[in-house]
Order: structure tokens, then sequence, then C-alpha cells
């Protein structure tokens, strides 16, 4: 009886669509569910930048000895190449409509890819966290500007062993659960959420620089300028490592965004669509918070005075204990609102969506994206993140250093992109047979891994150096303020060295004589399948028995048949 009631169990939760290699969410995206356009992306990244965290990026300029006039060269610098970064990214699932756990196994193989895949999604589970926890702050501001004194005097007893007290726990539920219904959604489907997002984030934002800096003109002893917020000036050779520390710094805060790109691009009508509309909107945009932040924490200092504060919740905070008034705590109502809102389409786009991907990656019969969206929600619910930020520094680091070794990554898979001209043979991505162009030795890909390790062991000594600064010298702490620009272009550079001495196949042997493959894309306008080509194990057929791919470049149909489980 048990037994037949495990079973009936377990064919329920079975993906009957899948089998063991994939299932409809890791195979390329069909055509109806191609509808992102240009404004889609650029509304994302628009949002991306009007978030909680890139409000913060000033901290990380300021502190390493900039002052506000010498942040423009790296902020700049930065978003141009983040801006580059994100197009380039972008091509790899806008051209062939798969995801990051599917699109990196021509790199790394179809068995060592899934290394990658697992450390992106065990990752994500503590960001997740991390995020729910950060919204949850700024849903405690404002049930204090609804509830006023009455919750700012509410402290029920905890046990010692929470570390925090009864509102950060309640809040931080609260937050989870609100949050909780984005996991229902697919990714395909959030085009109006990232709209919404783009423009309740940046309203509340700018609504924030406003209020500021009107503040700090108002000042009755005047306005004290930038310079408040420097109070130990560099120059020279430090003043040069600042900014590149700075550089740095910006682009370890978005990296790994841009590694989820093919997570999103997929869904991309066209390669254009996921093309220099959004680069040039993460370029603008970035700049531009970027300064409205600065320029906020410098008003507020210069009005109010004491160390500067820019965690957005701490300058709410902040403005709440100097005007306790009806018009102070509607206003900030209304901005941790719309932060708030941010911060929650933030984690669905950086934490859900990518460890959907990666655990549909990893357990194609039982997990799909929208099931992976909602298990990350519950397996990162007891985490307490506000342990890890009050206690583990040392967890801290090791979080910031992970966008190195996702930099190292980034930087194998654009040397492959090269190597290959950017053509990819889609069917071989999913196959697990010893002939398989992707499957190297044993599923792993030496070229990409030896290339990975290379980039690592060199950036190695700036990571001990994080962990230990005052026992290391100089050199691999200035590693360290470049790792993430180091790994990309070390990695990529010995990617395509092993893969000139050690060249593979590009295509299968039968389609060895393709004139696709010997130009930039080729294989683009057929979205890597050649004709009669087969993603075995997966039912994708349509009512006649087979499932149609439309090229709409060449106006081509492929006819790309599926074998039913």
């Amino acid at each position: 009886m048990a037994m037949k009631f495990i079973q009936r169990w377990k064919q329920k939760i079975i993906i009957q669509s899948a089998a063991n290699s994939a299932n409809e969410d890791l195979l390329p995206t069909p055509p109806e569910q191609r509808t992102w356009t240009w404004w889609t992306y650029s509304s994302l990244w628009a949002g991306q930048s009007f978030d909680a965290t890139w409000w913060n990026v000033g901290s990380s300029l300021i502190g390493v000895g900039l002052t506000v006039p010498q942040t423009v060269a790296p902020v700049v610098i930065a978003c141009l190449l983040l801006g580059v970064a994100a197009v380039l990214n972008a091509s790899f699932g806008a051209h062939y409509h798969v995801g990051f756990p599917a699109m990196i196994r021509p790199t790394f193989g179809v068995v060592g890819s899934k290394c990658f895949v697992c450390l992106r999604g065990l990752v994500g589970i503590v960001w997740y966290a991390v995020q729910v926890y950060y919204c949850g702050q700024l849903m405690g501001i404002m049930f204090l500007c609804v509830f006023g004194s009455s919750y700012r005097d509410w402290d029920p007893p905890v046990p010692s062993s929470a570390g925090t007290d009864a509102k950060t726990i309640l809040v931080y539920f609260l937050s989870w659960t609100i949050a909780f219904p984005l996991t229902l959604i697919h990714p395909s489907k959030l085009r109006a959420v990232f709209t919404t997002r783009a423009l309740f984030g940046g309203g509340a934002f700018f609504a924030m620089f406003v209020w500021c800096t009107t503040l700090g003109q108002r000042d009755p002893k005047g306005f004290k300028g930038f310079s408040i917020l420097q109070s130990n000036p560099i120059s020279g050779s430090s003043l040069g490592w600042a900014v590149m520390s700075g550089i740095n710094s910006i682009l370890g805060t978005t990296a790994p965004m841009i590694t989820n790109q093919s997570d999103v691009s997929r869904y991309a009508r066209t390669p254009r669509e996921a093309g220099w509309p959004q680069g040039f909107t993460i370029f603008t945009t970035k700049i531009i918070m970027a300064f409205l932040s600065i320029v906020a924490t410098a008003s507020l200092q210069s009005r109010y005075g004491g160390i500067p504060l820019w965690n957005i919740w701490d300058q709410l905070h902040l403005l709440l204990d100097e005007n306790w008034d009806a018009k102070t705590r509607f206003g900030c109502f209304v901005i941790a609102l719309g932060v708030a809102y941010s911060v929650m389409v933030t984690n669905a786009y950086c934490n859900a969506i990518p460890f959907g991907a990666d655990i549909s990656a990893i357990f194609p019969r039982y997990f799909d994206i929208v099931r992976g969206q909602i298990f990350i929600a519950f397996i990162s619910l007891p985490i307490l993140p506000w342990q890890i930020l009050t206690n583990a520094q040392a967890f801290l680091t090791f979080l910031g250093s992970y966008t190195f070794l996702m930099g190292a990554l980034l930087g194998c898979q654009w040397g492959d992109f090269i190597t290959r001209k950017g053509n990819y043979h889609v069917p071989s991505m999913y196959d697990y047979g010893k002939e398989c162009i992707y499957m190297y030795t044993k599923g792993y890909n030496w070229r990409g891994f030896t290339a990975w390790l290379v980039s690592f062991c060199i950036i190695f000594p700036g990571l001990i150096a994080a962990y230990v600064p005052d026992k290391m010298s100089v050199a691999p702490n200035r590693i360290y303020s470049m790792g993430w620009i180091i790994g990309v272009f070390l990695s990529m550079f010995f990617y395509i060295v092993a893969n000139k001495l050690f060249p593979v196949p590009l295509v299968p042997e039968s389609h060895a004589d393709a004139h696709e493959i010997t130009k930039w894309l080729g294989m683009s306008p057929i979205h890597g399948f050649f004709p009669g080509d087969s993603i075995d194990g997966v039912d994708t057929a349509s009512s006649d028995g087979s499932s149609v791919t439309e090229d709409d470049k060449a106006k081509e149909i492929i006819t790309v048949h599926a074998i039913s489980v």
C-alpha cells in the first residue's frame, strides 16, 4: 500500500514532458515565448539601476579614498564596460534561445558545466535571503510610518539565539510572504513587472534625491560641499589604484547579473532586441543613479552631520528621527514602498530565475523554472541573513569573491564564442552520447577548466589578501582590487590559446563541411539546428507530431522532431 502511494506521488511530481537530460524550460525557448522587445530589456536594466544595492555604490568609491569629482572616471569607465559586457553576454541567449545552464555546456562540457551551475545556484540561495532581509528593512520603515510610536516601542522578548529583535523577524517573514507570488510567474511573463519596477523604483529614488538635496540647500548654515564625504584624500599612485579598485567594485556589483543574461535574453523577439539599446540603458541609468546617491548622501550629511549614511533605509530612518511629522512619514512610506518593490523584483531576476534555471538543469524530471523559483523561496527561509550580515565576515568576503570566480567563467565563455565565431550546435548541448561534440573527455572540457583554474590561481593571492589584508603584501591587495577584470581577460586569453593548440570540432562530423560555421554567427539564422536535427527525450510535439521553429531571417522552416517520453 505504501509503495503504491509513493509511486502515485512520484508520478505526480515528475514533469511528464521531461526526460533525464532536459525539460521544456531547459530546451530552446519556443517561438511563442520570444516576445521580449528592446523596451523590455531597457526597463529591466533601468530597474536594476534604480535599486537599493546600486544606491550604495558611492560608498565603495568614497571608501577607497576618492573625492566626489574623482569618482567620475571610474563610474563612467565601469558603466561603459558593463554595457558592453551585458550586450555581449546577452547575444548567447538572443541568438540561440537557451539559458545559462545549456549555454555553458560547449565551454565546460555537458557534465562539467554542472559544477558552475551548482555554484551559481548555491550562492543564489544565500543572496535570495539577503534581498528578502533588505526588503524587510524597508517594510519596517513603512510600519514605523503607519503605526508610529506604537510600532517603534513594540519589543516583545525573543531568545538570544535569534540574534535579532522581534521586529526584524516579523518584517523578514512578511516581506518573504509578499514577495512569494513572484516565484509563481514564469520568467517569460515578467515583462510588465520589469516595466512597473523601473517606473516605481526610479520615481522613489528620484524623489529621495530631490528631498535630500532640498534639505541640504536649505541648511541654515549653508551646504558644506562634497568634501565632507572625504576624510582622507589620496594622491599619486594610491589615487590610480583607488580608481582601479572603484572600477572593479562597480563591475563586481553587477557581474552576477551579466552572467545571468542568457536566462532572459533567450526570450528576445530578435537578437537586435537584446542588443545595444539595453547597453545604452545600463550606461546612462547607472551613471545617473550613482551620482544621485552621492549628492543625496552628501546633502543629508551636510544638513544633519554624523557619519555618511549610504543605505536607503538608514537615510529614511534619519529623516524620521529629525522630522517626526505627517508629511515626513508619508514621504518616507511612499519611498520605502517603491524601493521595496524594486528590491523584490531584483530578487526575482538576480536569484529566483537563475536558481530555477539551474535546478531544472540538475534535476530536469522534477524541477522546471517555476518549481525552482518556489523551491529557492522555501529553502532560503531559514538562513537568517541578519546573522550572516552581522557575524559572518569571512562568508561575506567569499560572497564578494564569488564575482571574481564568475568573471573567470565569463572570460571562458567569451573565449569560446570567439573561437567558434559564435557558432553553436544546439542539439549537441542536450546529447550525452560518447560521440557528442560537447562531451569532450567524459563530459568535461579540460580547456575550459584549465583556463578557469589558471585565472583563479593568479587571482587567489588577492582573495587571501581579502581575508587577512594585514598579513599580505601590497601586490596581492592590488590583485584583489582588479580581480574581476583580471579574471575575465586572463581566462579568455588562456581559453583561446588552449583551443588554438588543441582545437575541437565545431559541429558534428556529418555537418563538418557546412558553410554556416565559416561565418560569424552563421548558425544564428537557423538557431543552431541543421535540417533533420532533433533533441531526443522531450515531447515538444505539436498537434501534427512535430514542432516548428521559424527562421525570421532566412524565412526557412526547419522541423525539429522530438521523441515522446
